[in-house]
């Protein structure tokens, strides 16, 4: 994946049928599927005098646009382009590489996340678009991205969050750490704001969120369930109800049975999957 980051200084074509020249820049329109954003107007200053002291020094990946003759979309470097325009250049360095849509929009979000350029929300809406557009399942992004399953699943969990909390994420206010806690709330709002004024750590925000939790889990039972229980389940069922912050259920009858764990919505039955899976 050397290439997607222009690491590859290399002037002939190559095996992938890679093809460096030089382009008119205003021949090179945005990738619409571009996973970043919002760029640092500094940096990108910073980027565009350096590179009109030294040149372009790294090449931009494009290729071909689908409907307009000699256009072409990026598909990684729009900074460097942005920077580039910024100096004035009137042409820019480029490698073509003409390959699917699916390709483009995994070779823009492998970039940034390399360089980790992507806020936390920006990185899991790209990873949903991926499956969401061009049908990737969470096993093949974390192939092609060399990030964990479990890394890619609870960045996508995040995007489900309200906008406003979003919001707070993607101006740093809150963490993506804080972000995930809040996933198992059905306050979310408030515990939000909470966090803010204390000015909470994410160990802390999780206390808070299970605290909350845990005010939910008294068992409701009728006296001949609690009578015909034996007081070892009980235990049992009160440990794990606080360990995992959800109300859990054991029946038994003669050492078998079944343990149940109760939640009230989607994010909450993943925030169970999630607790078992770092069990493993």
């Amino acid at each position: 994946m050397n290439i997607l980051l222009g690491d590859d200084n290399r002037e002939t074509e190559n095996k992938d049928s890679l093809k460096r020249t030089a382009i008119n820049i205003n021949s090179i329109h945005l990738n619409p599927n571009q996973p970043r954003k919002s760029f640092d107007q500094d940096r990108l200053l910073e980027l565009s005098q350096s590179i009109k002291n030294l040149g372009q020094l790294v090449p931009i990946i494009v290729r071909e646009h689908p409907n307009k003759k000699n256009t072409f979309l990026i598909i990684a470097g729009e900074r460097r382009w942005r920077a580039a325009k910024i100096a004035g250049l009137e042409q820019i360095d480029v490698i073509i590489k003409n390959d699917t849509e699916k390709f483009s929009s995994l070779a823009a979000i492998i970039e940034n996340v390399q360089r980790e350029d992507l806020n936390p929300i920006e990185e899991g809406e790209s990873y949903h678009s991926l499956i969401d557009e061009h049908g990737l399942t969470h096993e093949e992004i974390s192939k092609f991205t060399g990030k964990s399953r479990s890394y890619i699943s609870n960045f996508i969990r995040v995007v489900g969050l309200p906008e406003d909390i979003k919001e707070l994420v993607r101006l740093k206010k809150l963490s993506f750490g804080h972000a995930r806690a809040l996933l198992a709330s059905e306050n979310r709002h408030s515990l939000a704001k909470v966090v803010m004024q204390k000015q909470l750590s994410v160990r802390q925000t999780e206390d808070l969120v299970k605290n909350e939790q845990t005010k939910k889990t008294k068992p409701e039972k009728n006296t001949k369930e609690l009578a015909d229980k034996d007081a070892n389940i009980s235990d049992y069922e009160k440990y794990l109800s606080l360990k995992l912050g959800f109300e859990v259920h054991i029946r038994d009858k003669n050492g078998k049975g079944s343990i149940s764990v109760k939640y009230q919505n989607l994010d909450q039955l993943e925030e169970i999957i999630s607790i078992f899976n770092q069990k493993k």
